[in-house]
């Protein structure tokens, strides 16, 4: 029983170590793990969308509000 709970506990944290990459983050990817199952926790940081992915986005959008405030000025 106790190798179960460290088995679980591990493969846990190594979904936790892969959702620290994506918008999820470590903390929400480690509780879903732990809570859920190690399996379905790393689903559900699979499907949360990467850091840099955001930050691109994030990126695009000030570019954008920037350029529409150069051709359209406030008065």
């Amino acid at each position: 029983m106790i190798i179960f709970i460290v088995a679980w506990i591990l493969f846990s944290f190594i979904v936790a170590l892969f959702g620290a990459g994506r918008s999820i983050g470590f903390t929400k990817s480690f509780f879903a793990a732990i809570f859920l199952t190690p399996l379905i926790g790393m689903i559900i940081a699979a499907f949360s969308k990467s850091k840099k992915e955001v930050n691109k986005k994030k990126e695009l959008d000030r570019l954008s509000k920037e350029y529409l405030d150069l051709i359209n000025p406030k008065k």
